[in-house]
Formats: C-alpha cells, structure tokens, sequence
C-alpha cells in the first residue's frame, strides 16, 4: 500500500487518519448532500457519467473476486449487493458475464404495481437480517457524507468470508482545463470566481477523509474490522470526442462544484457562462479534436473474517 501523508495540524485529539476532521461540521455537510443529491438536475445528468464509471466497473469486479472464472465455479447461489449503483455499470456487469449461464441479475419494471411491491419487500427486507457474500461500491464512497457509518453497515450485512470493495477517485485531471478555462470569469468588478486549482480541490470536497489515498481507503476498512485488505492506484485516463462530450459527461460533476464553490451571485450571473468558456477553451487547446485527460482510481477490497 502507497504511504498516507499530509501537511496541515490537526487540533489536539484529532484523529491522523481524519476520521473526525477538524473542519467538519457534519449538520451542514449532510444538508449539503441532501440538497446536491435532491436536485432534479443531478439526477437527471447523473446517467452521463457511465462514460468514464463503466471502464473501470471489470477492475471493480475482479477485486472484489467477481470474476467469470468465479461464476463458472458456483456451485450454489450467491447474494451480490450493488451499493450505490448509479447509473447500473455493475450490475450490467455481472450480467455480462452471466450472459452463458441464462441467469438474470437485476430485473427492471416501471409498472406502478410492480414498484410498489417492490417498496414493500424493501420495508420487510428493513426487518430481516439480510446478509450478501459481495458487496461492491462504485465510484461512491467519497462523495457521502458519512462514509464511515455507510462502511460499518456494510460490514454488518457482510457475511461472514464475505468481501467488499470498493472504487472511489484518485486523480481528477479535468480539473486543471477547467481551471484554466474559468481563469478570467468574473462577475464585473469583482476577482475571477473560485474554482479547484488542482485534483485533490475536488476530491476532498464532498467527503471528510482522503478517499483519494490508497493508504488511507485501507485504513478505513481495516478501522471497520475487515482482514485482508489490498488497495491499490489504478490509472484509467479518458479519451473524449470534442468539448462538447467533455461536458455532457462531467456536467455533473461541473454542477456540484459550481454549487460548492461559487457565491449565490456567481451561480446566477455566471452559471449559463461556464459551459460556453469550457467548450471555447478546450476547442482551441487541442484543436476541436479528440483529446484524453488524465484519471486513476483508487481500489481497496477486504474480507470479514468467518466466525
């Protein structure tokens, strides 16, 4: 495992690995999330991103043991908890490799009837001990606002032998185009709006802790009681058609720091700028053409031990 490291002081009882930062005001950040997660807009754009989650959904996978050499071997059924499924890049996945077996993971119905049968079976399943064998967390971890307590359920619903793992960003590339992009955007007398001036402004923005170290995301699983524990940084850059593409697939993302950055006056006055400067700027950088920017992931994987 990569070594953890960080400059700043904690204050005195603070926890090295951030498990209670000092900065945290945990009120105001669940209220952020809800309001971030509850926008229409989110959800609606959040479907884009399966362009740069689903290359990374067979690493995924295979570190958390899902692979076809594992599925050809079952001998019995298994339970596979897609947490925090996003856009289904996971469970599409699965399917994937179940395609010779005939066997369906997730099954989709929009009937009324159906959906509220389904409802009814989760308000049971809230009642029950339900247990899985894998539990694989895409691409989430970071962006919750109590990562901590989400881990420790999930080692609750983990069997015993069972194993999790989970993605969560390393590298955001992106963010220093659209630094620069946004470097003169200003509202008229005032200094050019914020924006994050290198990766780890985004990736420490949502979620307290460095989820973006491998040493550190092994830490959290060993701190949960998981055993077994691998992590490691995965590169996986990203190669877009044109500008245009660029921002369809990171709109979400664009929206969320928007939204964490700007003051209420930006968002008004500035907020319909911010797509026009990107394209423009990216179009003359490299010439209206494909371009890849660069990106890694971290994985982390552990076992519960069998009582």
């Amino acid at each position: 495992m990569a070594s953890y490291t960080h400059s700043s002081k904690g204050t005195p009882g603070q926890s090295k690995l951030f498990l209670n930062p000092a900065a945290l005001s945990p009120a105001g950040d669940r209220a952020n999330h809800t309001t971030f997660w509850r926008n229409p807009k989110v959800g609606n754009i959040y479907r884009n991103t399966e362009y740069i989650t689903a290359p990374i959904t067979q690493p995924l996978l295979n570190y958390c043991g899902l692979t076809e050499d594992k599925f050809a071997s079952l001998t019995e059924p298994i339970e596979v908890l897609d947490m925090c499924c996003g856009a289904g890049v996971v469970s599409a996945g699965i399917q994937e490799m179940l395609k010779s077996t005939g066997q369906v993971v997730v099954r989709l119905n929009m009937s009324g009837a159906e959906l509220g049968r389904t409802a009814g079976r989760i308000r049971r399943w809230s009642r029950r001990i339900w247990r899985f064998d894998f539990i694989v967390v895409g691409m989430a971890l970071m962006v919750v606002a109590e990562p901590y307590a989400g881990l420790a359920e999930l080692y609750r619903v983990l069997k015993p032998g069972g194993r999790i793992a989970s993605s969560t960003w390393a590298t955001e590339g992106w963010v220093y185009d659209t630094r620069d992009a946004v470097a003169n955007l200003s509202v008229p007398g005032q200094q050019p709006v914020p924006w994050p001036q290198k990766s780890c402004h985004l990736t420490g923005l949502w979620s307290p802790g460095a989820w973006d170290d491998p040493y550190f995301a092994a830490a959290m699983y060993n701190a949960s009681g998981l055993t077994e524990i691998d992590s490691e940084t995965l590169a996986k850059p990203i190669t877009f058609r044109d500008p245009e593409q660029f921002c369809i697939v990171f709109q979400a993302l664009l929206t969320g720091t928007v939204g964490r950055y700007w003051s209420e006056e930006q968002k008004e006055k500035l907020r319909h700028k911010l797509k026009p400067v990107i394209v423009e700027y990216l179009g003359k950088k490299y010439g209206g053409g494909p371009f890849e920017i660069e990106r890694s992931i971290v994985l982390v994987s552990g076992t519960k031990a069998k009582v």
